[in-house]
């Protein structure tokens, strides 16, 4: 964890943020527009400003930063659960980071998972266009986990989970929906994931080689020390017969 962050105990009964509330009214007014002009009035607005892959003519620079501001007008249920999973993880990863730096990893993640995406856009199964902040959420649901681990959640709001449990699990199912192709848009998913994880560690400590083989020969002491137990010599034993490892 970078330096200065307190570990905090999370709830889902953190109130959002006045940064949150302010996110959420931008979202849902952009997305009302959208619904408007697409269904309404006829004025294809999504196809402008949604990401395309890089190597065909749709593709325009300014839709790496306007692509995360919409969502499918074609289906609103995704844009709502977008805007549920925002409110239940926002407040409390942007209550440690403070507001600059909550907005920094959510638009981060959000960058992040469009150059993943472009990376794998000319492979097959991965060249369709994308739009909205699912890879933001997805980085604030694992940083939710890595901030307080032990932190007990609802899952569905029946099933009660580690935080850690649930970072993991992000984690996990999007590198194997990706590696299946099993999801279009897996790439800007894990993208956002991996950039979200980089600002969080901070650049230097994942990418400190040094620190790592440090980290892992600590690692490998500790495994070591594990095999044996430690006695006190001037204790009676209750059994004489049980083996002592020094």
């Amino acid at each position: 964890m970078r330096p200065g962050y307190e570990r905090t105990s999370f709830g889902f009964g953190t109130k959002l943020t006045q940064l949150g509330k302010q996110l959420l009214l931008i979202y849902g007014i952009i997305y009302v527009l959208e619904l408007l002009l697409e269904h309404w009035l006829k004025v294809g607005i999504v196809s402008l400003i949604q990401l395309y892959p890089y190597n065909i003519s749709h593709f325009h620079f300014w839709q790496l930063f306007s692509h995360p501001f919409i969502h499918n007008p074609h289906s609103p249920l995704s844009f709502l659960i977008s805007c549920i999973v925002f409110y239940f993880f926002a407040a409390p990863v942007e209550n440690t980071f403070g507001p600059r730096r909550f907005l920094i990893l959510f638009y981060t993640s959000a960058l992040g998972g469009a150059l993943c995406g472009l990376a794998f856009s000319t492979v097959s199964g991965f060249n369709m266009p994308f739009s909205g902040m699912m890879p933001s959420l997805l980085s604030l649901i694992v940083v939710f986990g890595l901030l307080n681990p032990e932190a007990t959640i609802l899952l569905m709001f029946i099933l009660p989970v580690k935080a850690k449990y649930l970072s993991y699990g992000t984690i996990i199912i999007t590198a194997l929906t990706f590696l299946a192709k099993a999801n279009p848009h897996g790439a800007y998913h894990l993208g956002g994931i991996l950039f979200g994880y980089v600002y969080f560690r901070g650049p230097g400590n994942v990418f400190d080689f040094k620190l790592t083989h440090l980290k892992f020969q600590a690692w490998q002491l500790k495994r070591r020390r594990s095999r044996f137990g430690v006695i006190d010599g001037n204790k009676k034993k209750k059994d004489k017969d049980t083996p002592t490892y020094h």
